[in-house]
């Protein structure tokens, strides 16, 4: 089958999980024999190709008409924020160069990642042209603006008449095309875009992103301090600032230590106001290889997410390692880990809940070493081929979908 993989995002341009989904895939995909064309943004135009072959991929890497690249989203503001959205929902443009690609790849099928910085009237070459596409749910961009109904510290009970407008617009560029379907990583981000949007009869199906993460280099030893880690956005919606203010009370009488790695939007402000504690560690980005090595000698992973996580990566990598998971009961956290057997769920945006979690867990460290133990017995619900698999048999449901 030769596919079409769209994401505004893609490696070595990487800002989150859903790109890494993406590329995963792709790999796996390129590995079973499969054609495979990317299209994604380029961050200035001498980064373009123009369907050059890349290892095992043919990838046009386009620098998309805008005020600013998709790269740059979280820090532009101002008059140019809202043409940037205009320019994304209707600029002629992108539906072209969506159109040059089609015609020069001709792919049997194309999987949309993000389509946020490439143009959703983009969707529209894909239906004229009759070619079947799978949406690959990472987040609620087709509801929201801001792709997570997450704004000033909450979410939002519902949409607003500006995502809502947008949303029937997303709504009809998606029903341009005649045969579609919706793969999430989630139940729970399924759900929630199932209430907001119509999406009709088309197939839906939940299937966790088929990853492969490197084994650590590094064998896990014992230490006397809990070794407490996240992995992640430094952001808001993270609930990283509800798990610091949970922690720093118990500093006093307890021997921890807590590493972040990552990079965000909230970096600076929380090096400020909590770098000078002494069991706190920022790494910054880090390459993959030294996330895995860090989760190896940790003893604990920490979700505190307070917006609806989809399928998180970091604690699918955890648990394949045998890192048991304390995460917040929310999204699809709570379908990856199960309360007392492989980790811990505590209610999100708690600090007081976080804390006694946590001190439970200080208190008696027996339970670590049980749930360390049961964590690795899921590793065959996320073997890729599995996934892989499952993928490409909706790929061909989607494509055997009655033509127009």
């Amino acid at each position: 089958m030769r596919i079409l993989i769209v994401s505004a995002f893609f490696p070595p341009n990487v800002i989150g999980g859903a790109e890494l989904s993406a590329a995963n895939l792709a790999r796996w995909l390129a590995g079973q024999g499969h054609e495979i064309g990317i299209l994604t943004t380029a961050p200035t135009k001498q980064d373009c190709l123009d369907g050059e072959q890349v290892d095992d991929f043919r990838i046009w890497r386009v620098a998309m008409p805008r005020p600013y690249p998709v790269f740059q989203a979280m820090e532009r503001g101002g008059w140019q924020k809202p043409v940037w959205h205009l320019q994304d929902h209707f600029d002629p443009r992108n539906k072209a160069i969506m159109g040059e690609v089609l015609d020069a790849f001709r792919p049997d099928l194309v999987n949309i990642h993000i389509i946020q910085g490439i143009g959703y009237n983009a969707l529209t070459a894909i239906g004229q042209r009759n070619i079947p596409a799978v949406f690959t749910l990472h987040d609620l961009g087709l509801a929201c603006i801001k792709l997570a109904m997450f704004v000033n510290g909450r979410e939002c009970d519902g949409q607003c008449s500006m995502c809502a407008r947008s949303s029937a617009i997303k709504t009809r560029y998606v029903g341009s095309i005649a045969r579609h379907g919706f793969i999430s990583p989630s139940k729970a981000n399924l759900a929630r875009i199932s209430t907001l949007l119509s999406l009709g009869d088309y197939p839906r199906i939940q299937i966790l992103n088929p990853n492969s993460y490197p084994a650590p280099t590094v064998a896990h030893e014992k230490s006397e301090a809990m070794r407490l880690l996240y992995v992640g956005r430094l952001e808001e919606a993270k609930g990283i600032y509800v798990l610091i203010e949970a922690l720093e009370p118990l500093a006093a009488d307890y021997d921890f230590s807590l590493t972040l790695v990552g990079t965000g939007p909230r970096a600076d402000d929380l090096a400020k106001q909590y770098g000078h504690h002494d069991w706190i560690k920022f790494t910054g980005q880090i390459p993959v290889q030294d996330v895995a090595n860090w989760m190896a000698n940790s003893d604990l992973l920490l979700v505190p997410s307070i917006w609806l996580e989809n399928s998180p990566g970091v604690v699918i990598q955890a648990l394949g390692v045998s890192l048991p998971v304390m995460g917040s009961d929310k999204g699809g956290i709570p379908e990856l880990v199960t309360n007392g057997v492989n980790g811990v769920l505590v209610p999100p945006g708690s600090v007081q809940d976080w804390r006694a979690a946590i001190k439970s867990l200080l208190d008696d460290r027996s339970q670590l070493e049980r749930y360390r133990q049961n964590a690795s017995q899921m590793t065959s619900e996320f073997d890729q081929d599995f996934l892989g698999a499952k993928i490409v048999k909706f790929f061909e449901q989607v494509q055997n979908l009655p033509q127009p």
